[in-house]
């Protein structure tokens, strides 16, 4: 079998959807007869070669053209006819459009990561209309559409008249790697928070609990993102320079020490199809408090006490650093995350490939 996966970004940058691209590639690449080819869009120079054994594609864009590239769909009515199955990600780009006009005959399968509401201004305003027209077009076109949670499934349900076409794989995690990692040493309790820093993740709100709780505590954050300027403002006005660090990005290893040396993991975004990061603390035996929204809620629902839910918009910075407090350093206990391995995601992934095909 011959596989194209298309994203808005190829799998070795970091992010969530990259996340579950390249895992799940490499995955079937290296377990399966199967051959998978990653295009994406790039916001560097185009190339092309071997990642982890994958074919990877890249196509000159930028974030303001939705990701899309005229190489790409050019190539893609091209050469869609080569590939038995096309599988296009993220609804809030135009690449599952992309994948849509040039896919021809190929059985296409589309993974929204879908977020029922836009994080700024701006998006808002478009949302209605570009669901109406880019993401209805694709949905309409998919043959099965993956969503990462139930959550998302009945968002995409209540949306689009595509209900007997969805199928719920949800994301994974690499268990052993991060069992395996060894902390840091730490003195103190260390609050973490890996992703992407924008307002709507809440990050200030974590901070200004910070603030509250006693100077034990630190938060280090882990990623990039546009509201990183505001954090650092915030940090500074708020004079907890020494207690909240902004750490950038950092490879899998480090990333797993992190959340192995941390007392709390914390993601309060206010959307949120999934949460991979929450089941990394989880596999860490690291305690998360999650915002009660979408899908972090589910999460919480499955895994309970190992998952504390709060809402931060409608809490104070000493409620907040309550919550923290309570959550922080607890036994998770034993939690299991097998259906939640890579290597299952994978196959599921795969089986459904296989029963597109055979439909």
């Amino acid at each position: 079998m011959k596989i194209l996966v298309i994203a808005p970004l190829p799998p070795y940058h970091r992010g969530g959807i990259e996340k579950v691209v390249g895992e799940v590639a490499e995955c079937i690449s290296q377990s399966h007869s199967a051959d998978v080819n990653v295009w994406s869009g790039t916001l560097g120079e185009a190339e092309a070669g071997d990642w982890n054994g994958v074919y990877v594609q890249t196509y000159h864009t930028s974030k303001r053209v939705g990701y899309a590239s005229l190489k790409m769909l050019k190539d893609l009515k091209r050469y869609a006819r080569d590939f038995d199955v096309i599988h296009a990600h993220g609804s809030s780009t135009l690449i599952p459009l992309i994948a849509a006009l040039g896919a021809a005959n190929t059985p296409l399968v589309v993974s929204p990561h879908f977020h029922p509401v836009a994080s700024k201004k701006l998006l808002r305003a478009v949302k209605p209309f570009f669901e109406r027209t880019a993401n209805a077009y694709a949905l309409g076109k998919a043959t099965r559409i993956i969503c990462v949670s139930e959550t998302e499934a009945q968002a995409i349900r209540e949306r689009f008249a595509v209900a007997d076409k969805i199928v719920t794989i949800y994301n994974g995690v690499d268990v052993e790697a991060i069992r395996k990692a060894e902390s840091y040493e730490f003195n103190g309790k260390l609050v973490l928070y890996v992703g992407r820093l924008e307002r709507y993740k809440n990050i200030h709100r974590v901070i200004e609990a910070i603030g509250c709780l006693p100077r034990y505590f630190s938060f280090y954050v882990i990623g990039e993102g546009p509201y990183k300027s505001h954090l650092e403002a915030l940090i500074k006005r708020s004079g907890l320079s020494e207690r909240v660090k902004l750490l950038g990005e950092c490879s899998d290893a480090h990333l797993y020490r992190w959340i192995k040396t941390s007392a709390l993991l914390v993601n309060w975004s206010e959307v949120e199809a999934f949460g991979i990061t929450v089941l990394e603390a989880l596999a860490a035996g690291t305690p998360a408090l999650v915002n009660d929204k979408f899908g972090l809620r589910e999460i919480a629902l499955r895994f309970g006490r190992a998952v504390s839910v709060i809402s931060p918009k409608s809490m104070s910075p000493r409620e907040m650093a309550r919550a923290i407090n309570d959550v922080a350093g607890a036994d998770v206990g034993p939690v299991d995350l097998d259906d939640f391995r890579w290597e299952r995601i994978a196959a599921k992934t795969l089986a459904l490939y296989e029963k597109v095909l055979g439909a």
